[in-house]
């Protein structure tokens, strides 16, 4: 799907359905408003997990009026003027989307914030949200679900597999390869011409100068493994 065909799958629907919920629910209400879609429905796939410095669901809708119906997964029933996106970026999100596509037969919404700039020679699959201020050169390819939060660079004829999450003020180079789920930290740089792994993780602020292997964490200036994880 190239960004034109993503803004007209928004005008011929203006309906919005959010399953799942976490702190990024803010930025895809947020878009929402600003790209013309009302938020219909949050649908709470399993119980809201509150610490002591995050705000619940509740809090973050009664901004929004119409406020959304709060329902669980069993009261969900498809409606003809929606679309429908994840609120979750958690290595479960996988399940969900692939109960929702047994379930309902739904495919998923790509978002992009007004204020990101995707190239028209970019290509983005099915549910990919852009945050804004972000930057995705030409001939990049963002896979199904990938999460790009705000202010991140993604550079020319870069692949982001489906899944992975790109944190804020992250920097991938050009002709890089992110993994599976793969997870690209806050303020993250990648280099060009590198290959990170299925379920890596690139720690915050971490400098990334040669390959990660799949399932591995990586930390510091340079970027060094920190420690592995089990299949």
């Amino acid at each position: 799907m190239t960004p034109d065909m993503a803004a007209d799958a928004v005008k011929l629907k203006d309906s919005l359905v959010i399953f799942g919920v976490s702190n990024i629910i803010s930025d895809l209400m947020d878009t929402a408003l600003l790209t013309g879609l009302t938020v219909k429905a949050i649908v709470m796939n399993q119980p809201e997990v509150l610490r002591g410095r995050t705000r619940s669901i509740r809090e973050r809708i009664k901004r929004l009026q119409p406020e959304p119906l709060v329902l669980s997964l069993e009261e969900f029933v498809p409606a003809e003027d929606e679309v429908y996106v994840t609120g979750t970026t958690s290595p479960e999100k996988v399940h969900l989307v692939n109960q929702l596509k047994k379930d309902f037969g739904i495919e998923f919404l790509s978002m992009i914030h007004p204020t990101a700039y995707v190239s028209s020679w970019a290509t983005l699959g099915e549910g990919v949200f852009v945050g804004a201020n972000s930057v995705i050169a030409a001939e990049a390819w963002l896979q199904s679900h990938v999460f790009v939060n705000r202010g991140v660079t993604i550079g020319h004829d870069t692949v982001v597999g489906e899944y992975a999450r790109l944190n804020p003020g992250c920097h991938i180079g050009g002709h890089v390869g992110i993994g599976r789920a793969a997870m690209i930290g806050m303020g993250a740089n990648v280099i060009q011409e590198l290959v990170i792994g299925d379920e890596a993780v690139v720690a915050a602020g971490a400098v990334v100068i040669s390959d990660v292997p799949e399932r591995t964490l990586v930390t510091g200036i340079p970027a060094r493994v920190k420690k592995t994880y089990s299949g």
